[in-house]
């Protein structure tokens, strides 16, 4: 490029800046900008959302979805790992750019807010399932730990050992409170089972984890037992790997930001 050429287009950017200026004097020029503004905050707000709950759905989906899927082994493991692998690269951005540690509150937090308009126009209105029976889990308080590790640590390596373990670990213990008038046995036709398992023999679906949902026999499998905190324990570990790994991944998509200016 030549020298002329680079000084023609050192005016034109110049000029630009200029208008820009002026442009702040102007106000029927600053309403466009911020009408503008209002459109791609709000634009972005409804592509988080989406998001969020579209990867929840296909990642985690019918496990959260009604209450007898909810048991103590495949619930708590897949609703973390989907969650903290969505969480971790924006937790990456927002820490390593402006150091604000609000991405793990902020998206369990919409993913609840959305999961019940989602639940209750979907499943009670549409499909007439009852609330106490589709009713989504809660994971804020989970959001919030997370996010409070790193307030406390300011290390994204120490608050994934700790945050990550703690948001896998607490995810039954947290939403027990919910679950438990749901876990109360009954017994039907000389077969001892569970309330969600009853209210899930009365409403018929059309996919089920097993497809047929098994009643262990003399087990009593639904209402927990040793197996709950195996569970939370092995759910915490995964939990600081995913962290981890996906930390890694929202640091190499920042890393993207130098190739984008070379390419522009």
């Amino acid at each position: 490029m030549s020298e002329t050429q680079t000084a023609e287009i050192t005016e034109v950017e110049a000029k630009a800046r200029l208008l820009d200026l002026k442009s702040l004097d102007n106000p029927k020029a600053m309403k466009l900008y911020r009408r503008f503004d209002g459109i791609i905050i709000l634009v972005l707000f409804l592509f988080i959302v989406l998001g969020i709950q579209i990867h929840f759905t296909l990642t985690a989906g019918d496990w959260d979805y009604w209450i007898d899927w909810r048991d103590r082994r495949w619930w708590p493991l897949v609703a973390p790992f989907s969650l903290l692998l969505f969480i971790a690269p924006f937790q990456y951005g927002l820490w390593a750019r402006v150091r604000l540690p609000v991405a793990g509150t902020a998206v369990t937090l919409l993913l609840c807010l959305v999961s019940w308009v989602s639940r209750y126009f979907n499943f009670y209105e549409f499909t007439h399932f009852p609330m106490s029976f589709v009713f989504p889990s809660t994971y804020i308080a989970l959001g919030i730990l997370l996010d409070c590790a790193l307030v406390v640590t300011r290390s994204l390596l120490v608050s994934s050992v700790i945050g990550g373990g703690l948001f896998g670990a607490l995810v039954y213990p947290l939403n027990w409170a919910f679950m438990a008038p749901y876990k109360v046995p009954v017994e039907l036709n000389g077969m001892l089972m569970s309330v969600a398992d009853l209210m899930g023999y009365q409403y018929v679906r059309t996919t089920t984890p097993e497809y047929l949902r098994i009643i262990e026999e003399s087990t009593l499998r639904t209402f927990g037992g040793s197996v709950t905190p195996l569970t939370a324990v092995f759910s915490g570990l995964c939990g600081m790997v995913i962290y981890m790994i996906f930390l890694w991944v929202g640091s190499r998509v920042n890393a993207m930001e130098k190739f984008t200016k070379r390419i522009v």
